[in-house]
């Protein structure tokens, strides 16, 4: 790995520039300015292409720190070479493209380059790079988590000192993860529990999303395969759905549903309307849905096949049933999808609202 001259110190710019990822690894430097601009880069360390920089006018902040052990690696992992600009070696620049960088972007960067470089698992640098745009949104549920309001009622007043972690560490990391934690809690009685060992499949967050159409009164579904059914022994594996996925690092859970419904069934959808998150198993799993529905014209489009995406081995069908028949599916047992059983629900108790915001009144 090439550094300046003297190999005791590197000038960082751009997304590595940037006060939470300077202060994530305690990196303390002189200031300095390059003469230009950077263009695209958005999904630097969360995945994407590191933004580019162009000769004219502007200037770009950067600083001029120690080379540490781990601003090393954390370099190695993501993937980045020196780039010459202004007439200078500059770390944290690449090829560019997509949308500009924005320093708001800061805190997911640093988030997950602290998980990157996390001594708490069995992955290797080469494992942390392939599955940089994985941890980058396990990096962006951390941040949501603590934006987000914590439940209360008839609970316990959210306090992480009511929980004792003494070890926390990944055992296995692909596209999921599992973790195995070892930790005790505080006990209704005021006492502690034992020493709890425990494994926790590690998910990012998902937004679902069920279309309903308030004038024909019908709604659409989507069905695939799905391991899980298999994996229990039952025949059949193919499960109606709503329209689902993972929330990516650096977009909200709204904009993931929207994106998953193009994906999914050709579907352009506006507005939403929120439904209750939750956990959906919350014993042994991290996690989280963002339910919505939209309101949306299906008038002219028909149940049909060929959704999804090939490079996520997706197949998938999609299917415009009568709001009255989701809910006689969801009596009957016919739908085994847990959310879109609470989303059939939901939809009948604001079915009425969603036509009178059609209309107006």
């Amino acid at each position: 790995m090439n550094t300046t001259d003297n190999g005791a110190e590197l000038l960082l710019a751009g997304p590595l520039a940037a006060p939470e990822f300077l202060d994530l690894l305690g990196l303390d430097g002189r200031a300095e300015t390059l003469s230009g601009r950077l263009t695209g880069g958005a999904d630097a360390g969360i995945g994407g292409a590191w933004p580019a920089w162009q000769a004219g006018r502007g200037e770009i902040a950067a600083m001029r720190v120690p080379a540490s052990e781990d601003l090393r690696r954390y370099l190695k992992i993501a993937g980045l070479a020196p780039v010459m600009a202004d007439g200078q070696t500059v770390w944290g620049l690449g090829a560019g493209g997509g949308a500009d960088w924005r320093a708001e972007q800061g805190p997911l960067l640093a988030r997950a380059a602290a998980m990157l470089l996390s001594r708490d698992t069995l992955r290797d640098d080469a494992s942390a790079h392939a599955r940089l745009r994985r941890i980058a949104e396990i990096a962006a549920v951390r941040l949501r988590v603590a934006a987000e309001p914590d439940p209360v009622a008839h609970l316990p007043a959210p306090d992480p000192a009511r929980v004792d972690i003494q070890s926390r560490r990944e055992a296995y990391g692909r596209f999921f993860s599992v973790e195995e934690i070892a930790l005790s809690h505080r006990r209704h009685d005021g006492g502690w529990s034992p020493v709890l060992e425990r494994e926790v499949f590690i998910s990012a967050d998902a937004a679902l999303l069920l279309p309903y159409d308030p004038v024909a009164d019908t709604v659409l579904l989507i069905s695939q395969f799905r391991v899980g059914p298999m994996a229990r022994g039952q025949a059949q594996c193919w499960m109606l759905e709503p329209i689902a996925g993972r929330v990516d690092a650096g977009e909200s859970p709204a904009e993931a549903a929207r994106r998953e419904a193009v994906e999914e069934a050709g579907l352009t959808v506006g507005g939403l309307y929120p439904l209750p998150p939750h956990y959906p198993t919350p014993g042994a799993n991290s996690e989280f849905f963002y339910p919505f529905i939209a309101a949306v014209d299906l008038s002219g489009r028909q149940s049909g096949q060929g959704f999804g995406l090939a490079s996520e081995g997706e197949d998938i069908a999609t299917h415009i049933i009568s709001r009255t028949e989701l809910l006689e599916l969801a009596e009957t047992g016919q739908l085994q999808c847990g959310p879109l059983i609470g989303m059939a629900l939901m939809l009948d108790r604001m079915a009425p609202r969603i036509r009178a915001d059609l209309a107006g009144t």
